[in-house]
Parts: C-alpha cells; sequence; structure tokens
C-alpha cells in the first residue's frame, strides 16, 4: 500500500468508526465519541513523522476504530469484511471486553504480544485519555487512572521512544492537575 492509499483508508475508517459510535458521548461531555477516536488518530499520525508507528496500513484504521469491539454492537466478522484480518485483529487486542477473566496485566501482556501497531495505539489512547479528567470522577479514581497509565508506560513505552516520552509527559500533567492539585474534583 503507498500513502497515497492511506487517505482513502483513513476516511473509510473514519466514516465506519464515527457510525458505530453514533449516538455515543465522551465521558461527561455532549461532545460525540468520534471525537476521541480522531484524536488518537491523530496522535498516531504526528508519532509516524517522529518514527515509524509499524505498518500505518494497519495501525491507521484500527487507532480509528480502537473502541468498536468493544463499546459497540460491531461483530468482529464485520470488522473482518470490511478492514480485514490484521486491522480486526489489532483492535480485538485494544478490546478489555475480549480478555476473560480480565486483570490489567493480561490485557496489556496481549498489546505488547500483539503488535507495535496495538502497542503504539494504546499509547496514543492513554495520552488523549489524559488531557483531562472527568469531573464526576473522584480523586481516587483519578488516582487509580494515573497509577494504571504508569503500567501502561511501564509495559509499552519502550515500543515508541517518542509516544512514550508523550505518555511520561501527559502523565506528569495530568497528575498535576488531576491528581495533586485536586482541581475540580468530587469530593470522596
Amino acid at each position: 500500500m503507498t500513502r497515497n492509499d492511506i487517505q482513502p483508508l483513513y476516511n473509510k475508517a473514519w466514516l465506519f468508526a464515527s457510525q458505530a459510535h453514533l449516538g455515543q458521548k465522551m465521558k461527561a461531555s455532549e461532545l460525540p465519541y468520534a471525537t476521541h477516536v480522531a484524536m488518537v488518530a491523530n496522535e498516531l499520525i504526528f508519532a509516524e513523522r517522529q518514527e515509524s508507528v509499524g505498518e500505518l496500513e494497519v495501525a491507521l484504521p484500527a487507532a480509528l476504530l480502537h473502541d468498536v469491539l468493544e463499546d459497540t454492537n460491531t461483530a468482529q466478522e464485520t470488522l473482518i469484511e470490511v478492514f480485514g484480518v490484521k486491522v480486526t485483529s489489532t483492535v480485538a487486542s485494544l478490546s478489555k471486553n475480549l480478555i476473560v477473566p480480565f486483570s490489567e496485566e493480561r490485557y496489556l501482556q496481549a498489546i505488547a504480544n500483539h503488535s507495535r501497531e496495538a502497542a503504539v495505539i494504546k499509547l496514543c489512547d492513554r495520552i488523549t485519555n489524559l488531557q483531562s479528567a472527568p469531573v464526576t470522577w473522584t480523586h481516587a479514581k483519578r488516582t487509580s487512572y494515573h497509577a494504571e497509565s504508569a503500567q501502561i508506560l511501564q509495559w509499552l513505552g519502550h515500543v515508541h521512544a517518542y509516544l512514550g516520552q508523550r505518555l511520561a509527559e501527559s502523565m506528569a500533567r495530568y497528575e498535576q492537575l488531576y491528581v495533586a492539585g485536586g482541581e475540580g474534583m468530587l469530593p470522596e
């Protein structure tokens, strides 16, 4: 696949994800959930400019689709028909609901074992999620989310130096604003 084929692939995945997440909102926001997947894909595109994210024709659509198996009624078979096995496998590796029984360690190990593409998408996802904390989250939830982010950095940060650094910086900012500072937090 050439670079010229990436834009139509992006559009195809963007439209699919937007339709699949139709009606969903970002946590504690009126923004459509598709905003989140666009931000994850944007993070990935900028990361690719610094260092390879792996096969861009897998990583980019999978970044846009990373939550469709977990958060919508989209079937894996449908995703395979539209985007192929590699993209679908990458999306499946990022879907917490497919890890049974679930543990954060098993989830991160599965991502690390799957592919570079899966690892960089998870890094991009967490960087995006750390931009703000939902106002409905308690201090304990914000603190645990920060600790979970540290696990992601530990398991996956080495896969892509630029994204590892971005995640570390995002964690420091998040900790200052939403854990140590306590801005806008609900009481325990």
